[in-house]
């Protein structure tokens, strides 16, 4: 957990977004997340749950009028945009401009429900974080006076991070440690809410293995068996966009995945799976089935995970492929029950005639302003923290002004993502500082020169010696090891696919480290001052060898988790407001605003909500980006 500062005088702006690279934050995430792993292994917590799983009745406050409720998923990141999104979903007649769609409700009333899609807080899933990037935001962006709201919630991967301990304190019913002065009547990590006009809202958890525990599975079987009707609507809640993936998921050969066989259970019943509802990808995205497949209604598949997290692209392949839905069984399977399953996701090839094919119909930002952010990303390691204003004039003089620079360099230095560039730019000194020890008299009759003598060899024959120098100094072999493994494994997002980018990354990673040492040997003969050009300069080519790499792999649509992470983009952050007719129609509209404001102070003329952008001019423009429906 960082040093972070709580309450009213830690405003927005001053509440970093992670640095994702920086490796304190990658190891305690790791961490975390094998332990909670290892013990869902032994243990899985989902299976504690004691409580009966009962529907949750959710009636409108008219039951002539229509309906309306919110959903925002990955809040919990910078303040800027967690604050931005909290205000916003918590504001009684937010301003809107209805943009280019035809939208006469505007300004579209806050509902009564709000359902949360999960990674609520960042890196990990502690009381303090939660407190730091979900409670105090959204506490202090709540109305005076504010009228108690219904919340549920479902939980994804990072709030798995602490076996959903801070997660069950908040949002599970025996708790009694509810955010927001809400009404929270779960009694589980996942809910069942029967809505108006014959839908239902499945919040479903996956915890850190991607699939429903035994519990779960047999807690909505019956539901589907008891409560819903046949023609009933359904929106399922989930984690993760697993139709980003592979059709199948993964599953194994002869034995399909909980959820998969829950989908086609709610399909022999007769409910039909209008929407398939998903955060963790921070973007907005949505689907469109066309026919097949044996289902006459339309459905859709939507991402939206625009809460306040860092933006991912959305011109990924992951998310532009075009998405299948195949309800073939299993012919594997041995026993009945393991026949039937429904797959959503990616595949190569024509979609057969029994499949149902689904069409990109919107996202948000474009597909044409994400690929330009990708150019950002050949300097993002280096950049200061976006929140954090390095350069505006402390309010102190003289040598303590001077101290206070420093202070805010510090924490820019060893908060953000620059920390991996100085340990690679420590690791190219240490391996310069091993492999020149072979560059000595001891070597001469193995083909070695002095170490001063370098500079009068040619860099290609310089660069074979070095290489050969690894069989006589296997420390150094060992440090440029390191250097190559520690690049190679960030680019696995992706599989096979990265492992020859990957390595061609890696390759130049190790080869940069005689280059720039034979470099800095023309002109600096002095070894103290190579060793401190060859550190910066270390942290220099490293970085930017990293942040090309992350330009190519976006450009070309791989890696749509790690090489956007980056970056750190507050902008293009929305959420979805939900709206059932009066004949029970499900229109949605996503609602986003490019950028967020940068400065905040507190209010003046109320006590909430407690800060108020600094500057006007920085409001967030909140703006209709996309409307659907789906006809009852």
């Amino acid at each position: 957990m960082a040093n972070y500062k709580f309450g009213i005088n830690e405003p927005p702006h001053k509440r970093w977004p992670v640095a994702w690279y920086n490796p304190a934050v990658l190891f305690r995430s790791a961490r975390e997340m094998l332990a909670t792993a290892n013990q869902i292994r032994n243990l899985d917590r989902r299976e504690l749950f004691k409580s009966d799983f009962k529907v949750i009745e959710i009636k409108p406050e008219n039951p002539n009028g229509d309906f309306w409720w919110d959903f925002v998923s990955d809040s919990g990141d910078g303040g800027n945009a967690t604050y931005s999104i909290a205000r916003a979903m918590q504001t009684h007649d937010l301003e809107i401009d209805a943009g280019e769609f035809d939208t006469p409700l505007l300004p579209l009333p806050r509902g009564k429900l709000l359902v949360l899609g999960g990674d609520l807080a960042y890196p990990g899933a502690s009381t303090e974080e939660y407190q730091y990037r979900f409670i105090e935001m959204w506490e202090a962006a709540r109305p005076e006076h504010d009228s108690t709201r219904t919340l549920l919630a479902i939980p994804q991967n990072h709030d798995w991070f602490d076996n959903i301990s801070s997660f069950n304190r908040h949002f599970i019913g025996d708790y009694e440690d509810s955010v927001l002065n809400a009404n929270t009547p779960q009694t589980r990590s996942y809910f069942a809410a029967r809505l108006p006009h014959n839908w239902w809202h499945l919040g479903l958890d996956f915890a850190l293995v991607g699939d429903l525990d035994r519990a779960q599975f047999d807690a909505f079987v019956k539901l589907a068996a008891s409560d819903m009707q046949p023609g009933d609507n359904a929106i399922l809640l989930y984690p993760e966009p697993y139709w980003t993936r592979p059709l199948g998921d993964n599953a194994r050969i002869g034995y399909p995945k909980r959820y998969q066989r829950l989908e086609e259970i709610l399909l022999e019943r007769g409910v039909k799976i209008r929407l398939r509802l998903a955060g963790d990808l921070h973007l907005y995205d949505r689907a469109t089935a066309g026919k097949g497949a044996g289902l006459n209604y339309d459905d859709m598949l939507v991402t939206c995970g625009s809460g306040g997290a860092f933006l991912h692209p959305t011109h990924a392949r992951c998310v532009t492929n075009t998405k299948i839905l195949d309800r073939a069984q299993e012919t594997s399977a041995i026993t009945p029950d393991l026949k039937g399953r429904t797959r959503v996701g990616t595949q190569d090839g024509t979609p057969t005639a029994k499949q149902r094919t689904y069409y990109r119909s919107a996202s948000y930002p474009s597909t044409y302003d994400s690929r330009w952010l990708c150019i950002r990303n050949i300097w993002s390691l280096f950049k200061p923290s976006p929140v954090k204003d390095l350069y505006s004039a402390p309010a102190g003089r003289g040598l303590y002004k001077v101290f206070q620079r420093l202070g805010e360099t510090k924490d820019w230095v060893f908060s953000g993502n620059i920390v991996l560039p100085i340990v690679l730019g420590v690791l190219y000194w240490l391996a310069v500082y091993c492999n020149s020890f072979v560059f000595s008299s001891a070597f001469k009759d193995n083909g070695f020169v002095m170490a001063s003598q370098i500079p009068t060899l040619e860099y290609l024959d310089f660069l074979l010696r070095w290489f050969k120098a690894f069989f006589f100094s296997p420390l150094a072999l060992t440090v440029h090891l390191i250097i190559f493994f520690l690049c190679f494994s960030i680019a696995l997002e992706d599989g096979w696919k990265s492992f020859i980018p990957g390595g061609i990354h890696a390759a130049l990673q190790v080869v940069a480290v005689p280059t720039l040492f034979y470099l800095i040997t023309l002109k600096e003969p002095n070894p103290y001052f190579q060793g401190l050009w060859l550190t910066g300069g270390g942290v220099l080519v490293s970085g930017l060898l990293f942040g090309v790499f992350f330009c190519v792999m976006s450009l070309v649509g791989l890696m749509a988790n790690n090489a956007f992470s980056t970056l750190a983009h507050e902008g293009y952050k929305g959420f979805l407001r939900f709206r059932i007719d009066t004949e029970g129609n499900l229109h949605g509209y996503m609602i986003g605003t490019d950028s967020v404001p940068k400065n905040w102070a507190i209010n003046p003329n109320a006590e909430r909500p407690l800060w108020v952008e600094k500057n006007s001019a920085e409001a967030p423009k909140w703006k209709v980006r996309d409307v659907f429906r789906l006809n009852q």
